[in-house]
């Protein structure tokens, strides 16, 4: 592909590479969707006055046998099977080590079809968060000498 050579032609370039990522991801996100009637299970962690509040599909889970996530997500497994969709959603505001444990949760369970976000509850959006199959090496000059 021919590189751009004006500003305008670049202008035009970048418009289109946006538009064409922007339908590329609306149609993945679609139909991820649309494979599963646009249900999906939701298991989040918030923030809430400095503490962790973990729900899955709205429902506030505890650390009690009869309540906790691991109970709850069991019985979603029961319902819905190991196949159904999962969106795992972490409060921007919660430490990192939070998806490790919302992961290792739903490994024990065994679900299949998982999604990551990292979201900000207070302005209800949210971003996909990716895991590369290889590492990248830290840049030498971000490394402490």
């Amino acid at each position: 592909m021919r590189e751009p050579n004006t500003p305008s032609q670049r202008s035009r370039y970048r418009v289109v590479l946006y538009l064409l990522a922007v339908l590329v991801l609306t149609f993945s996100a679609g139909s991820w969707a649309q494979k599963n009637d646009g249900q999906s299970l939701v298991v989040s962690v918030q923030i809430v006055k400095g503490t962790r509040v973990y729900r899955v599909n709205r429902k506030v889970v505890e650390d009690t046998s009869h309540n906790s996530l691991l109970t709850n997500l069991e019985t979603a497994a029961a319902e819905r099977g190991l196949d159904y969709p999962v969106i795992v959603l972490v409060d921007v505001k919660a430490p990192f080590t939070e998806v490790g444990k919302l992961e290792t949760a739903l490994d024990k369970i065994d679900f299949k079809h998982r999604r990551l976000f990292v979201g900000d509850f207070e302005t209800a959006v949210m971003n996909e968060f990716h895991w590369d199959q290889n590492g990248v090496p830290i840049p030498a000059n971000a490394r402490p000498k």
